[in-house]
């Protein structure tokens, strides 16, 4: 089987679990949270691997194992709690009561971090090494935003109104935005960016990609307006939305693209044929989604103003 086939079953089969994951609402979304926690955890590893080629040694991995079962856990719990009321399957008043102890806030937040500083400072200082110490505490600390902390978003953009709408929109935006600029850059592109981290890129492929993504993005929302019940938005709206998520989505790939030529690494990993690793898969992902999020957000806090 050839790459471009790898790649087409391996992403494929991917695909058709995440629309699996977000369709079922069974189990209080526990598939997606198994989805989305398991992508997470492999995700977070191969970050450490690409660590542990630029330092040239071995770190513990169990700080961002914790921290990433930790921090979705939290966010999935607070997301699901609401949902959690009488009547529903295995609904029992102590659990009701204990589920209020993982609706988020700036306490509950802001302690996390706390830990997750004292626990990095504190694993650093018992590996009794001085060698490598800013890089390696500075990348569990980022490895815990990068990943754990951006993917959790996927929870609070399920968590608006209409939520899988939202899920759904930034999904297709974020593909729409590779596809636009892989297909113009190729077709158009002459005008090196000049971008170190990733030479072929092209001022036309970036440039005419927007316009292909804008212009499918918009369609998507006319199309799914038309036939479905969908939060009420203007296309001005939609179109700058669609800006903004092509922003996130170049800025998430050539964020990626970095860290491998930092590292020396021409892919993340090998787990996904035809596409490399999981955060060769994900990386513009955990820009749109957050991007997404707080976008809808704002848009929705402004109407109440």
């Amino acid at each position: 089987m050839g790459e471009t086939s790898k790649r087409v079953v391996s992403g494929s089969l991917i695909a058709a679990a995440f629309i699996f994951s977000i369709t079922y609402q069974g189990m209080y979304m526990f598939l997606l949270y198994a989805f989305t926690l398991t992508f997470a955890l492999l995700g977070i590893l191969e970050y450490y691997r690409l660590v542990e080629a630029k330092v040239k040694e071995k770190i513990p991995k169990s700080v961002g194992v914790i921290a990433t079962v930790v921090l979705l856990s939290f966010v999935w719990l607070s997301w699901q709690a609401k949902f959690y009321v009488e009547g529903q399957p295995l609904f029992h008043a102590g659990i009701k009561n204990l589920l209020k102890a993982f609706e988020m806030n700036y306490a509950i937040l802001g302690g996390m971090i706390y830990v997750l500083l004292a626990f990095v400072l504190l694993l650093q200082l018992l590996r009794n090494r001085v060698e490598n110490s800013l890089t390696i505490i500075a990348a569990y600390v980022f490895s815990v935003i990068y990943l754990p902390f951006t993917f959790s978003h996927l929870f609070l953009l399920y968590g608006l109104d209409q939520g899988l709408f939202y899920v759904w929109l930034v999904a297709w935006a974020t593909a729409m935005a590779d596809t636009g600029g892989y297909f113009m850059g190729r077709a158009f592109g002459r005008n090196k960016v000049g971008f170190a981290v990733s030479p072929n890129k092209t001022w036309e492929g970036y440039i005419l990609g927007a316009v292909m993504q804008n212009g499918l993005v918009l369609a998507f929302y006319l199309i799914a307006k038309n036939n479905f019940s969908v939060p009420e938005y203007s296309l001005l709206q939609i179109s700058l939305f669609g800006v903004v998520i092509y922003i996130a989505s170049v800025l998430g790939d050539l964020a990626e693209s970095l860290f491998k030529r930092d590292a020396g690494i021409k892919d993340s990993g090998n787990l996904i044929p035809g596409h490399g690793g999981v955060l060769d898969l994900l990386d513009a992902m955990l820009i749109t989604i957050p991007a997404a999020y707080y976008y809808f957000h704002t848009i929705q806090q402004w109407k109440t103003l």
